[in-house]
């Protein structure tokens, strides 16, 4: 678990200066987000916890990409895989238990600001052929 955090923050050192830079930070952190969410599912030794996240695993990795374009974001879940990754070391099931409640509610948080800031698709001109001809003439 602690290669992947060095892996997620080796990732937020990526340079992201040009689009596809930054096309290449969202995928080693896509990637560092998904292998620390694994890694956290392994180490409860629960087959059930394993088996819903290999279930919504390539939801996580769309939603993870987006909420990860948003500012401060990737910062904010390293440091909440931290917390995360400390609690499990120290075998503190309560402090693991909030911690892992805090980025839940952190992740649910930035999932609705996706929701909240989504742009509506344009109008679609759904006029049948005979009004197109009709206004034309």
């Amino acid at each position: 678990m602690r290669l992947v955090l060095a892996e997620q923050e080796g990732a937020l050192r990526m340079d992201r200066s040009t689009a596809h830079a930054e096309l290449l930070f969202h995928e080693a952190i896509g990637k560092a987000n998904i292998r620390f969410h694994k890694a956290v599912a392994e180490a409860t030794r629960n087959p059930l916890a394993i088996m819903v996240l290999q279930a919504i695993s390539e939801p996580l990795i769309e939603v993870s990409r987006r909420t990860n374009e948003m500012p401060g974001v990737p910062e904010a879940g390293l440091r909440q895989h931290w917390a995360i990754y400390r609690a499990i070391r120290e075998n503190n099931p309560e402090k693991a238990r909030h911690a892992m409640r805090v980025h839940l509610q952190a992740a649910e948080r930035n999932a609705h600001s996706l929701q909240d800031h989504a742009v509506a698709p344009p109008p679609v001109n759904v006029a049948s052929p005979s009004a197109k001809s009709e206004e034309s003439a």
